[in-house]
């Protein structure tokens, strides 16, 4: 399990890969804990947040990270966990943005 200032932008990039890696597409929204939300929030520039929630809504509900999209489609992080494999693009890469503490 992830620790340090951006373990939930870990937990939720997870998820993300999570649900790529078994349907071969790509979420279009990621329920979470509202303090989840939070902390992933503070972690990016505004336009860097910007650019996260036009690729996939973040939903501040009391659950862990869950990944789903509009056919059905679910991932769990809290059931489930890291995925085993790592989609070809990772999470990160899609999402295209780096946390400000990154940006040295």
């Amino acid at each position: 399990m992830p620790n340090g200032y951006d373990k939930n932008r870990v937990r939720f990039c997870g998820t993300i890969d999570g649900f790529r890696i078994r349907y071969g597409r790509w979420p279009r929204r990621v329920r979470m804990y509202s303090a989840s939300l939070s902390d992933i929030r503070d972690l990016f520039t505004l336009e860097d947040y910007a650019q996260i929630v036009e690729k996939v809504a973040l939903i501040a509900e009391e659950v862990p990270m869950i990944a789903e999209d509009d056919f059905g489609g679910t991932y769990n992080y809290g059931l489930e966990g890291f995925p085993d494999e790592r989609p070809v693009p990772r999470a990160t890469e899609w999402l295209g943005v780096r946390p400000k503490r990154d940006e040295h």
